[in-house]
């Protein structure tokens, strides 16, 4: 036997054997960074682009994403045939599919923005007084402002959607929590 002809071969050998632990390690590495990829990091993706949101109050939501946070996605929607445009925030948890994502995903940064929770930027509405609808799962709509907001759940004092909040326009109030929340419109800008 020649030793030459056998070292070629055990190195020849040991080389396929690298290769193919190198493609596993590397098909393992993959499937890992895939693991921890949220649905809010492809919606980062996707700044600008119009999407499609499927709720699970049987809605279909369409616009252009404005901004994503960690629990909520913020679209920009055209609101009637003036064109204005209405921000529509949606939580997270009451999509069941989106359409018009492409496979990226961006990472949330150190935007404070997109480090948000839902109750943060209820909290802001609160604060600003804005005037806002809100559709429930599974069904249902209320006009009102938002008065309080809770670790889970926000307070909404009833109003017709075309009045300012006036302690005369109160019809009631109502106790929401987050869960049933399909989508929250911005009404009139603070």
């Amino acid at each position: 036997m020649r030793w030459e002809e056998l070292f070629d071969d055990l190195e020849a050998r040991f080389e396929e054997q690298e290769r193919a632990e190198a493609e596993a390690d590397l098909v393992d590495l993959v499937r890992g960074e895939r693991d921890r990829i949220a649905f809010v990091d492809r919606l980062r993706a996707h700044p600008e682009a119009w999407i499609a949101l499927d709720l699970r109050d049987g809605s279909n939501r369409r616009g252009m994403v404005l901004d994503v946070g960690k629990d909520w996605v913020l679209l920009g929607t055209p609101a009637g045939s003036s064109m204005e445009q209405r921000d529509l925030l949606v939580p997270i948890a009451a999509v069941l599919s989106a359409g018009g994502l492409s496979q990226q995903s961006l990472d949330a940064g150190e935007s404070v923005g997109r480090r948000l929770r839902l109750g943060s930027v209820l909290r802001g509405l609160a604060r600003n007084r804005a005037a806002v609808a809100i559709d429930f799962w599974p069904m249902g709509h209320l006009d009102g402002t938002i008065d309080r907001v809770g670790a889970d759940h926000l307070d909404l004092a009833v109003h017709p959607a075309d009045v300012v909040r006036r302690a005369g326009e109160v019809r009631q109030m109502r106790t929401v929590p987050f869960q049933a929340v399909a989508a929250l419109v911005v009404r009139h800008a603070w």
